[in-house]
């Protein structure tokens, strides 16, 4: 049964992992004849949510707020104009509750479809959806302990429980939904990751050759330079960060038309770019950063903590390979606690600004799976087999300087699968 082929999914519930995930990953998500979409395979959910003992899950969105409901369900179209549910019982067919002018952005879904036109019918037919139902799985965080799960608003959530339906946490189901890897899209993230090494390495020698030239170049001009490479190479994805000198030790810097510094020879550089392949719409992303030196020898006041914050990344892919081959579970905070101990071990502690050691990767940049923190929030969620993470901590001191250290990570069956180089010495771009 296929939901034994789930039940083995669940690779850290009991302890052990089991390599039938590996050729059954994302099994509710088969190829759909329209390209880009994958049919939702309604048994393989089902399994999932006997063996998890939840009743049902009840996907909801409105006007694009829950971009998991959307991730799953897949309306076509950029939006839908008025608020949808989509039940799926552990038991039974999958209900859609839809809005007449929205019910054909639906139309691939597994099982019938009850519409509405106003309020009142709306009213009724939540009434009736949820008839006979005790409990859901909905995406909503017990005191928003995983802001980036609480998608579902309060008002809904109340509207729900009106219905006498206790409301519990999708936090367990969207990572197996959403961010196994199937083999296709492990392909394309090693394809986007290969393209990211390779326009890494031509901005460092942009950036050089301006330079040596006495030709002026801003962090917009590298930025430019490397989104004319997204084009030219069929990538797709957020505004690379070129950041120089100060402007490195701002975790959120983002150079802007308005906002942009001129690099000069003596600066620390940081670049960061994540890309997927445009062609392909549920492609996994890749990530990649770079951090360099604008001169000939990097001062040891930037390669000292560089090769600290070297030292936590590595020690961060060690502990997961290590559970993996292990058959052990291994839990995001459990990595970036990992991280800090190290960094903090190397006088890297409260004096600096960190942030939390990296994030799942799978079609969205920031995945659907746990994340690698217990900085910003305290995830208890296993790394699954299948899944895909970018360990890519970071250490900046306020007004002085930042950096970032990035790899991403595959886990496999048997092992792990660094899948982009890690830098591993600040680059001197000026070097003979």
């Amino acid at each position: 049964m296929l939901a034994a082929v789930v039940a083995s999914a669940l690779t850290w519930a009991g302890g052990a992992i089991s390599s039938a995930i590996d050729s059954s990953a994302t099994a509710w998500a088969q190829p759909a004849a329209d390209e880009g979409r994958f049919d939702l395979e309604i048994e393989a959910i089902q399994g999932l949510l006997e063996i998890q003992q939840i009743p049902a899950w009840l996907l909801y969105d409105s006007d694009g707020l829950n971009p998991i409901a959307r991730s799953v369900a897949q309306p076509v179209g950029d939006r839908t104009l008025h608020r949808w549910f989509y039940l799926v019982p552990a038991e039974g067919e999958p209900v859609l509750l839809v809005h007449r002018a929205d019910a054909s952005r639906f139309a691939h879904l597994p099982g019938r479809s009850v519409e509405y036109t106003n309020y009142e019918s709306f009213g009724q037919g939540l009434v009736n959806l949820l008839d006979g139902i005790e409990e859901v799985a909905m995406e909503y965080s017990p005191k928003a302990a995983l802001p980036a799960l609480s998608r579902v608003d309060a008002g809904t959530i109340e509207l729900v429980r009106a219905q006498g339906v206790d409301v519990r946490s999708s936090a367990d189901l969207v990572p197996f939904t959403l961010s196994l890897w199937r083999p296709e899209q492990r392909v394309s993230h090693h394809v986007a990751a290969h393209h990211l090494g390779k326009l890494r390495a031509a901005a460092l020698a942009f950036v050089a050759e301006r330079v040596r030239d006495q030709v002026a170049v801003t962090e917009q001009d590298v930025q430019d330079f490397l989104q004319r490479g997204y084009e030219v190479r069929g990538l797709v994805g957020p505004p690379p960060v070129v950041a120089t000198g100060v402007n490195t030790s701002d975790p959120a810097y983002v150079p802007t038309l308005e906002r942009s510094s001129e690099i000069q020879q003596g600066d620390l550089l940081l670049i960061e770019m994540a890309a997927r392949v445009a062609a392909q719409p549920r492609s996994v992303y890749a990530t990649t950063s770079a951090m360099a030196y604008v001169g000939e020898t990097v001062p040891a006041r930037y390669e000292r903590p560089f090769q600290a914050l070297v030292q936590a990344r590595d020690a961060a892919v060690e502990l997961i390979r290590d559970r993996v081959e292990r058959r052990r579970v291994i839990k995001g905070f459990e990595v970036d606690r990992e991280v800090r101990t190290v960094l903090e071990r190397g006088g890297y502690g409260d004096a600096f600004l960190l942030h939390r050691a990296g994030h799942s990767i799978d079609t969205s940049r920031y995945g659907g799976g746990a994340n690698l923190d217990d900085y910003d929030t305290h995830d208890t969620r296993a790394l699954l087999m299948g899944a895909g993470v970018a360990v890519a901590p970071g250490l900046y001191e306020a007004g002085e300087f930042g950096m970032r250290a990035a790899v991403n990570v595959h886990i496999r069956p048997l092992g792990i699968e660094v899948s982009s180089p890690g830098q591993t010495e600040i680059t001197a771009v000026l070097a003979p």
